[in-house]
């Protein structure tokens, strides 16, 4: 076989990038199943898996590719109507899929199973449609769990075993995903079935439980005189087990399925070979935009290169100014114009939209309704808002917690939310829209909202002080580690992980989360997040003997300050701003600096979220483009600052971040 190696990361990057569009058409094409474009689409991208995979010799990828490609082709030709549990096996084949790509990826030699599916598949595509969808919602055994394969030898002992009054079991068991001794809780349960029968074959093998290999399920072919609900009830004991499945088959139905399998994998590879040499009949010139693929390392390079002449720039424009040297001007304009240009440009490759992250929310929204039972719509604006790369690539567990909560906590029952007067459906909005120099990630839900008095209940059991606090300070308990207020635990939350977890992952990108929630109206998790983690427009300012950096996005208007144009109001202070009173932060007193004896101040009016805020300063330098770097993990506890820069004389100037300094405690009890 020719060696495809020097393509792989080409196939993984071009496979993600189809599997992904499968994905989220599919979706679609539940929605609007008349839609023919979105078939085309559909096919498209499977019929691109195929031909890859079959280019670089994964022949199980590429069976299983051109099964669910003959689902479409019966679907585009109206032979077969879009349902959704025809939707459920596509996405079952799309995540079979995913593994087997997951597994070329970590060149693991174990290969997946698709026998079954496959067998399912054909079958639908065959006109028996409604008997597969039959055995999908009656039995999990064929689409959860990867039976051993039975020889010839142990099918006379079956059979020999069926005529003395045995009867053939297909058991696979699960076990929970959070379980610190999966084997030796298997051979509990296998111990417990031994004294009421005999195993045939086990996957994986004794031996292999016995060394602990064993990641979350095994199956078994097994003997016994007992009945299906006998052996439900001697198992169902065992703890630590997530699920149990028994089946009584027979050895014939067993043989004359992986009979099917065999004789369909050999049509698909006919098939397959007669499409590889047929020529297409006509070719559309069209005109593709040319990309190329960046690693991303050297991407930070180039980032780093031009945060570095930036640098460089402003000191040659700051010994050019103090020295008066005239002959430079022109050469230094020239310089700033290409350094302005090269920083925009490699600013708009860094930032990726942030549909990048949404793309694979509604396909687990989906998921999470049918496990859950309820009527949930799932809503997204802003998907074109852009973030640096390194925000988008962590926000997305973050999201996950958040999303899942708020399917499980916040959406009610849809007789609850009847109830209530509420529609039956629930909506959950994620939403991204840029403030400022931050980019402001909205996630709400019209749920049952966050009860601060059961918050409260909750927190006393666990021995939480929630003397003096405020309800907003009670509803903000979720994010105390091992907090969780779900009376029993399920797959998708209420063991108290996550949202502790979340706030630390948000912290870590520079960024914040608050909560906004009314009981029975909905629950709004606000997350305020940097635009870019690297050049900004900053104003420059002197509070007592120190300079500091203002991000200049957040600044509506620069005035002079009177001390006589403060009002005290309650022993805050407020200032008159259009037509409004606006809290008055003073920079050196919340910093702790001394206050320089000058009546020169200045008041700068910042805009955070809705709210205006006036900052008082001593002095305004001048606006000046300024590289951010970050502060290092010994000075992580500094939260007013978003970081340091370097400026034109060599001095580093710490850049203040605005949105703690005024949303602090202190600031926050002006209004």
């Amino acid at each position: 076989m020719e060696d495809n190696s020097a393509y792989r990361e080409l196939f993984f990057e071009e496979t993600d990038d189809n599997l992904a569009i499968l994905n989220q058409e599919v979706l679609h094409l539940e929605e609007d199943p008349e839609d023919k474009q979105i078939i085309d689409v559909i096919f498209r991208a499977a019929h691109t898996l195929k031909g890859m995979a079959a280019t670089m010799g994964y022949e199980t990828m590429a069976k299983l590719t051109h099964t669910v490609e003959n689902i479409f082709e019966l679907v585009k030709s109206n032979q077969l109507k879009i349902e959704s549990d025809l939707i459920s096996l596509i996405f079952e084949s799309l995540d079979t899929l995913t593994e087997i790509v997951e597994n070329l990826r970590s060149e693991d030699l174990e290969k997946v199973d698709i026998s079954s599916l496959v067998n399912r598949l054909e079958r639908v595509t065959a006109g028996e449609h409604s008997e597969v969808i039959s055995e999908e919602a009656t039995a999990t055994t064929s689409k959860t769990y990867d039976f051993p394969i039975l020889e010839e030898a142990d099918g006379v002992g079956i059979e020999s075993a069926e005529d003395s009054g045995y009867h053939l079991y297909a058991i696979g068991v699960r076990m929970e995903e959070t379980s610190m001794m999966k084997a030796a809780r298997a051979f509990l349960l296998i111990s417990k079935l031994e004294q009421l029968g005999d195993f045939v074959q086990m996957k994986p093998t004794a031996e292999a439980l016995e060394q602990g290999e064993l990641d979350d399920a095994f199956a078994v072919y097994y003997l016994s005189k007992e009945d299906k609900a006998t052996l439900f009830k001697h198992v169902e004991d065992c703890s630590e087990i997530e699920d149990v499945s028994i089946e009584a088959t027979t050895y014939a139905e067993v043989a004359l399925s992986s009979q099917v399998v065999d004789e369909t994998n050999d049509i698909i590879e006919e098939i397959q070979v007669n499409e590889t040499q047929k020529q297409p009949d006509k070719k559309k010139s069209v005109t593709a935009k040319q990309t190329i693929r960046v690693d991303l390392t050297r991407l930070d390079q180039f980032m780093n290169l031009v945060s570095e002449l930036v640098i460089h720039r402003t000191r040659l424009e700051d010994m050019s100014e103090k020295n008066n040297l005239v002959d430079l001007n022109e050469p230094l304009t020239q310089v700033g114009r290409i350094t302005t240009e090269l920083q925009e440009l490699v600013l708009q490759l860094r930032m990726q939209p942030f549909n990048v992250v949404v793309q694979r929310f509604p396909r687990m929204m989906r998921d999470l309704s049918n496990e859950l039972g309820k009527d949930i719509q799932f809503v997204t604006e802003g998907e074109s808002t852009e973030l640096d790369r390194t925000v988008i690539s962590e926000i997305g567990e973050p999201l996950i917690h958040l999303l899942r909560n708020a399917a499980d906590h916040g959406i009610e029952q849809p007789a609850e939310r009847v109830a209530k007067g509420k529609p039956e459906t629930g909506t959950i909005k994620l939403s991204a829209y840029p403030e400022g120099n931050r980019v402001i990630i909205s996630l709400a839900d019209d749920g049952k909202g966050l009860d601060p008095r059961a918050l409260e209940a909750s927190a006393r059991k666990k021995g939480i002080s929630t003397d003096g606090m405020t309800d907003e300070q009670l509803q903000n308990l979720i994010f105390h580690p091992g907090f969780s207020t779900a009376e029993t635990v399920t797959g998708i939350s209420g063991r108290g992980v996550g949202m502790d977890a979340v706030r630390e992952k948000i912290s870590s990108l520079n960024g914040k989360i608050e909560t906004i929630s009314v009981v029975d109206k909905g629950t709004t998790f606000r997350i305020t997040l940097p635009l870019t983690l690297s050049i900004i427009q900053s104003l420059l300012v002197k509070v007592g003997q120190e300079t500091f950096a203002i991000p200049q996005a957040v600044i509506d208007k620069v005035s002079r300050f009177e001390e006589k144009e403060a009002i005290s109001v309650h022993q805050k202070e407020v200032y008159r701003y259009k037509g409004q009173t606006i809290p008055l932060v003073r920079i050196n007193e919340v910093l702790d600096i001394p206050k320089k004896d000058s009546d020169q101040q200045h008041i700068i009016m910042v805009l955070i979220g809705e709210k205006h805020y006036g900052l008082i300063v001593d002095e305004l330098i001048h606006q000046k483009e300024i590289v951010i770097k970050k502060l290092g993990n010994e000075l992580n506890d500094l939260s007013l600052y978003l970081g340091a820069t370097i400026l034109g004389d060599g001095g580093i100037s710490l850049i203040l971040d605005v949105t703690s300094i005024c949303t602090k405690k202190k600031v926050l009890s002006y209004v």
